[in-house]
């Protein structure tokens, strides 16, 4: 399973990211955190669309080469 840190860059990375309620974020003052755990898409702490690996996978691969 994935880092908090990690949950938090791979939704900053994701195009399919949606903030889980919307209405409440609104309400807030200032910008919410992004994160998977706040996504719609996340349940039972796993990517319904199937993207934290392969994002992750992503992430490392830029990592080496930048090395």
């Amino acid at each position: 399973m994935a880092s908090m840190e990690q949950l938090r860059k791979v939704a900053a990375r994701c195009s399919e990211h949606q903030f889980r309620n919307e209405w409440e974020l609104r309400a807030t003052v200032g910008l919410p955190e992004e994160s998977c755990v706040n996504c719609i898409h996340l349940k039972d702490y796993k990517c319904e669309l199937d993207l934290t690996d392969e994002i992750l996978s992503n992430m490392s691969m830029e990592l080496e080469d930048k090395e």
